[in-house]
Parts: structure tokens; sequence; C-alpha cells
């Protein structure tokens, strides 16, 4: 699935506006910086198939149920030390000389002793790490038996069998360690440094993992159906203290929906929602929901959180348009694509904005096999787009209870005219405060 910066930004995953939590920092459970790494490149770049999405999801649900047997044995600091190692400038002694060997050790010992307990973490690390996989070997999902096949070319190896019989022994010479430190830093650091890349990798599948047990997610299930589908049954946002829950059903034959509320009604919330579980869900986790159904989806779109650009000269409004833009370009080229649009041309002024979104909003609806989430304060709008019979209005219900505006944050079938932004300015009185001092006296 394809993401972009902004609906990164829109979602949260890397920054809050707040600069509270972000959904990057509520999965994130890695041990290792080079975890840590792998686990933003995976928020990223989910999976791009089908195919490869389960792959991971099925690697992710397996470690979600044997989380006490997958330890990772080393720490942050021990895996810096074996990076460290395989890139060090220290140049390696070129031959099997022992001449040189010695001209080695005399020269700088310190280097030496530094090899020389290295080539000892490295062995020990790769040994530590295959237990971990060779026990339930047999057991191990698709994505994992892949490690075991690079353990196995590896172990296989005669200058890897060679040195791991040689660490065995009770002392090695200096010639032996050198000439070891030489074969792995040359012939064997490929090997090694794939191995060092799985350990990463699970670092941050086990991340996925643990969060999904910690947090109470669900994994979603992908559909085989050829016509899109989302199913969500208990849906909320993780990052809310005692969030509503929402159920929503998608499908071909109503594949959008137009919600309308005033502000504050939880429209934008709602919205964050939906496309975080989208998101979630197609990196192979467990999902913010009670129940999760749904098609794999090309591309999530978000278009919420616009703004102007000082550097380029764009306005407000020329950005919606050129985000609308894409969103076109998308579906133009095939793609099945998870939109959510957050009040469509604000910028601009009100008759404009209720022509072009009626106007794009019909335009969009002609696309059967993508899924539309609109919010709208114009709910006139929907008198243009009722009659299209893939398309359902749902509204945030809100009441004046003495004087002040309430929210349920329940979603309802229907639209809602409700404005409340003259009572809310009228609450917070600031036309008292505006009053010149002055002009009582006059």
């Amino acid at each position: 699935m394809i993401t972009d910066k902004q609906t990164h930004k829109d979602l949260e995953i890397f920054k809050s506006e707040e600069g509270e939590v972000t959904v990057f920092d509520l999965i994130d459970k890695t041990k290792t910086t080079g975890g840590k790494y792998r686990l933003r490149d995976k928020f990223l770049n989910p999976p791009a198939k089908l195919e490869d999405l389960k792959e991971q999801q099925e690697a992710i649900r397996y470690l979600n149920k044997n989380l006490n047997e997958y330890v990772l044995p080393f720490g942050n600091n021990q895996m810096k030390s074996l990076d460290d190692y395989i890139s060090t400038n220290i140049e390696a002694v070129k031959s099997d000389s022992y001449y040189e060997c010695i001209k080695f050790c005399f020269i700088d010992i310190q280097a030496y002793r530094y090899l020389k307990s290295s080539l000892y973490e490295v062995i020990g690390f790769i040994h530590d790490f295959y237990r971990l996989f060779n026990e339930n070997k047999e057991k191990l999902p698709g994505l994992l038996r892949k490690i075991n096949a690079d353990f196995d070319s590896l172990f296989n190896n005669g200058n890897f069998q060679y040195i791991t019989t040689l660490l065995k022994k009770p002392t090695i010479s200096f010639y032996q360690v050198l000439q070891s430190d030489r074969i792995l830093r040359t012939s064997l650091k490929a090997r090694i440094t794939t191995i060092t890349g799985w350990y990463y990798e699970i670092d941050a599948l086990l991340s996925m993992a643990r969060a999904t047990k910690e947090l109470r997610f669900q994994f979603p299930e992908f559909t085989d159906i050829e016509h899109v589908m989302f199913e969500a049954e208990g849906l909320y946002h993780p990052l809310l203290n005692n969030p509503i829950t929402a159920n929503i059903l998608l499908t071909k034959e109503t594949n959008s929906i137009f919600l309308t509320g005033p502000n504050m009604s939880g429209k934008t919330t709602l919205m964050k929602a939906v496309g975080l579980t989208v998101y979630l869900a197609h990196l192979g986790m467990g999902v913010p929901v009670l129940k999760l159904r749904m098609k794999y989806f090309d591309r999530l779109f978000t278009s919420l959180n616009i703004t102007d650009n000082i550097l380029t000269g764009y306005s407000f409004f020329f950005n919606e348009v050129k985000r609308v833009k894409q969103l076109a370009e998308s579906l133009n080229s095939g793609e099945r694509v998870f939109s959510l649009l957050d009040e469509l041309f604000r910028g601009t002024n009100v008759k404009d904005a209720y022509d072009a979104s009626a106007m794009v909003i019909s335009g969009l609806l002609s696309w059967r096999n993508s899924i539309f989430i609109i919010s709208s304060h114009l709910w006139e709008v929907w008198e243009k787009i009722e009659q299209f019979p893939n398309i359902m209005s749902l509204y945030f219900e809100s009441e004046i209870i003495d004087g002040k505006p309430s929210f349920s944050y329940h979603l309802k079938s229907g639209v809602s005219d409700m404005r409340l932004g003259m009572i809310i300015i009228e609450n917070e009185k600031i036309m008292d405060l505006l009053k010149h001092p002055e002009h009582d006296k006059n």
C-alpha cells in the first residue's frame, strides 16, 4: 500500500501537532536502534503487495502468540558493538603470512585485542540468535523460515565452520585470530550483515506484535472478494482516553460516506481513526477495533490538514485543489484507493466551496472500486449528491444544553444542519473583551 507525507502528517504517524504521543511512539517497543530504524522503514513503506502483507501479518500474528519464547538476547549496546566491528576501519591482515600477523600485533596490540574479543562476540551472537528460531523451526511462518534459510547457508559455509570450531578450543593463536577476523570481515561480511539485518527485522516485528497484545488490538481479515469492502465493528482511536466506538460498513454498493456535524462533534477524529486503522492493517499488525474485515487497498489517501506553502507561494485553496488532483490521478491510474477528505475547499468562499464540493464528490462517486469518506460543514451539498445510490449520509449528534453545546460522539444516519460557531463565540465572551472602554463613555 502506498502512503505519502501528507497522510503521515494527517494521521500523526511520526509527528503530533501538539507535541504529544505519536502513533509511532505508541507502537515502538524496539530494543535496538537498528530495530527502531527498521520499524520506521516499515511505517514509511508498507508491504507493496497483498502477498507480502499476508506474509508479514502471519509473522506478527505468530510472534504475538509466542512473545515469551522470543526474547532477543542482545540489547542495543551489544548490537552497536557488533555493527562497529563489522564496519571498523581497522585494516584486516591481507595474507596468511605469520610475519604479517606478528607485525600487526607489534604495531597495534590494542587493535588485536579488540578484534579478538569482537570475534568471539560475533560468533556468540550468531549462535544465540539461531537458537531462538531453530527449536521450533517446523512451526515457523514463511517470513521467519527465510531467517533459518540464511542461517543454514551460513552454517554450511566451510569458512564459518572453521571459525566456529576454532573458537571452541581453550586457546587460539594470534595467527588464528587474525586469520579468522580477515575471513569474517571479507568473504563472510555480507552474510553476517544479512543476519544482523534479520535481527533488526525481528526486533521491529516483535515491537508490532507486542504493541498489538498490550493495546488489545485485533488482527484484521483481508478478503479475497473482487469488490471493495470495509466492515469495522467497535472502531476507535487508540490515542484517546475512553473513546466512543463506531461501526462502519462500506461495500461496492455503498462505498462512500457524506459526514456532517458541527465543530468538535467528532468528524475529524473519526476520520483519523478510520485512516489509522487502514494504515496499521496494511502493516500486518493488529488494529484498534473489535473486528475488521476489509479488502486490500493500493493507496491510503488523506486530506485532513492541508496548509498553505509560503516557500512556493501556493495558497491554502490551491494546495487543496492540488491534493484533490493527486487523488484523481491515483484513481485514473487504476489504483484502489481508500480516501478521507475533511472539509473540501474550505480555503475559498462558501459559494465556490459548495459548487466545487458537489462537482468533485459527484465525480468521485463514479469510482466504485475505491472508498471515500468525505466530511463537510456544507450540509446543503447533500441535496446535490443524494441521488447517487452508492453514498450514504452520517452525522454526529449534538444538542444545546443550558446554552452550551453537548456532544455524544455517536454516529447516526442522516445529515446535520446544526451550526455552533456563534454559540461557541458567545460562550467565550469574545465581544465582551472587544468592547473598548471609550465606547461606554460615549
